[in-house]
């Protein structure tokens, strides 16, 4: 036969894995809005500054195409203009690919 002194000490360790378990449960649920929480944050900003950077090509483009038909309407040739306008386009375009073919060279 079990003594009283035995079956208490079972039950107070049935006790205490029963109650590690349920704050276990507790802090697995709590992470994981934590982490919901934190991931729709991140989420909302980047969609924000997905946003804004959309916004702000779209607003170069529109202003890269007036100032390239203000210069049409002052030489008299839009052409011109487009060609005067996408130089300095042009121009970066070649030196970045003159650098990255310099800094690709394997005998270096």
């Amino acid at each position: 036969m079990r003594s009283d002194r035995q079956v208490s000490t079972i039950r107070l360790v049935v006790e205490a894995v029963r109650l590690a378990s349920s704050l276990a449960v507790k802090e697995i649920t709590l992470f994981s809005d934590e982490v919901d929480r934190i991931v729709g944050v991140v989420s909302g900003w980047t969609l924000w500054g997905g946003a804004i950077l959309l916004l702000a090509c779209v607003s170069g483009f529109l202003l890269l195409m007036a100032l390239v038909k203000g210069l049409g309407a002052l030489i008299g040739s839009e052409a011109i203009a487009a060609v005067i306008g996408a130089a300095p386009f042009a121009l970066a375009a070649v030196l970045l690919t003159l650098w990255g073919l310099r800094k690709m060279d394997l005998r270096r």
